[in-house]
């Protein structure tokens, strides 16, 4: 009975889980302009359909409308965003958002994260590597990031010895990698690890459990 417990939840919980993120993200995109598309359905359907007979129709169909505008919406900045005029603009907001206390250092990190994470020509991380972590005896993920500043990097290394500056590694926690610690290490205590970023954050948001060789 326990195995086929077990085996019903692993069958089970991917699926519920990622319903359940779909209903949220869904909820979190259209729950604010909700109210405003269901009264204005109402007013241009009202003479063929009695929506207050048929309220879950009236909100899934109002949802639907939402995310295909929002769809559309974001299209539309993109494509005005290839523009000149658009993207002067939005360096001028860029500008104005940048001179704001507090607001700047929130605007600027989240910027960060999103132009890394979603822009084409940019990979955040470059490899993975196993790294001591936390001492000698043992080995973590790590994501190897780029080069450390050279300003951290002592002078004898990055004069005389090159290859030796130090690099920026990122290891992440497990089974929340949103957080993690940000290692300056040389590259001779890299191990290069044949895994790519996705197997990385599955084997660390799996505790371990995941590995590329048993995916099917």
């Amino acid at each position: 009975m326990r195995k086929n417990l077990l085996s019903g939840l692993i069958l089970l919980l991917p699926v519920a889980v990622t319903i359940f993120i779909f209903v949220f993200l869904v909820d979190l995109l259209t729950a604010p302009f909700l109210e405003n598309v269901k009264d204005i359905i109402k007013f241009f359907t009202q003479s063929y359909v009695d929506f207050d007979y048929h309220n879950t129709s009236l909100i899934l169909l109002s949802r639907g409308l939402i995310l295909l505008a929002l769809f559309f919406g974001v299209l539309l900045l993109g494509y005005l965003g290839n523009k000149l005029f658009f993207h002067f603009f939005m360096k001028m907001i860029h500008s104005w958002m940048m001179k704001i206390p507090l607001i700047n250092r929130i605007y600027k990190g989240t910027r960060d994260i999103v132009i890394a994470l979603f822009s084409q020509d940019r990979k955040i991380f470059s490899r993975v590597v196993a790294v001591p972590f936390p001492n000698e005896q043992s080995k973590t993920i790590g994501l190897v990031t780029g080069n450390a500043p050279i300003e951290l990097t002592p002078s004898d290394q990055s004069k005389e010895a090159p290859m030796n500056t130090l690099k920026s590694v990122f290891v992440a926690t497990s089974p929340h990698p949103l957080s993690g610690f940000l290692l300056l290490t040389e590259e001779k205590h890299l191990q290069r690890i044949d895994f790519t970023v996705e197997d990385a954050f599955k084997y660390l948001i799996s505790c371990g459990v995941y590995s590329p060789q048993n995916e099917s």
